[in-house]
């Protein structure tokens, strides 16, 4: 017969599972509920970039949709995940977040950043605030166009995933051509295209990139959220078997 303690500790445990398969999210099937994005989403499963997000505890991804891939398709698959690579900010960023940065141009830390291939600020976007109020996004290589429009907030789970549509892919300079791994450089400081007196706000998250303060983080070993779901549920499934053998008892 069961007690009052281990009624709460088995209610515990199935929180704990709960809890557990609605922290996780699945970059494919969120794309797949929108079908205008689902030549990217087929890129983002070519390049196995998909499996890189859904590791990650804390990302924004930037989509763009089928109109607006340009010549991706034509290129190598190494290419294409290191030009999609840049569209995954290792922050949670929605429309919110955005209309609260400070200064005209705040800089973003991409996955490419953490290859270990980017240099020349490759691994890093530009997020402008325009004087018409609009948001534009672009490769913080310097003289690279700022030209990719921010249109509106696709999906997001806080503080995990956002899903941000813009209207073009950012291409930056350089990246199609032969890589090796370097060392990724720090941000530097870049003087605005247009006008000089404008703000900057240089923002470079860590490359597990931490949420806020309560929201869980990725772990040192690379396993990230299904690391993590996978043991916190093996060890719910444990504890409830053990819970409800014992209340028969």
């Amino acid at each position: 017969m069961s007690t009052p303690s281990t009624t709460l500790i088995l209610l515990s445990a199935l929180i704990l599972l709960s809890t557990a398969a609605t922290t996780a999210h699945n970059i494919t099937r969120i794309l797949e509920e929108y079908p205008d994005f689902g030549e990217f989403n087929s890129l983002l499963t070519q390049t196995k970039l998909a499996e890189e997000i859904n590791r990650r505890v804390t990302i924004t991804v930037l989509a763009v949709a089928n109109g607006g891939l340009g010549d991706i398709n034509g290129k190598a698959k190494d290419v294409q995940r290191r030009i999609l690579s840049n569209h995954v900010v290792l922050d949670y960023y929605d429309q919110i977040k955005l209309d609260n940065l400070k200064g005209n141009t705040t800089v973003l830390t991409t996955l490419f950043q953490s290859t270990g291939m980017a240099d020349h600020q490759m691994g890093f976007l530009n997020v402008v605030h325009n004087k018409d109020k609009s948001i534009s996004f672009g490769s913080a290589v310097r003289g690279a166009a700022i030209d990719a429009t921010y249109l509106n907030s696709v999906a997001k789970m806080p503080y995990n995933i956002s899903v941000l549509r813009i209207s073009h892919l950012i291409v930056a300079p350089g990246i199609d051509r032969p890589m090796a791994p370097t060392h990724a450089p720090a941000p530097e400081r870049i003087t605005p295209n247009n006008n000089d007196d404008d703000d900057i706000d240089i923002v470079p998250p860590p490359l597990e990139a931490d949420g806020p303060v309560g929201a869980p983080t990725a772990d040192k070993k690379g396993n990230g959220a299904a690391g993590k779901l996978l043991q916190q549920y093996v060890f719910g499934v444990a504890l409830a078997s053990f819970l409800l053998a014992a209340s028969v008892i």
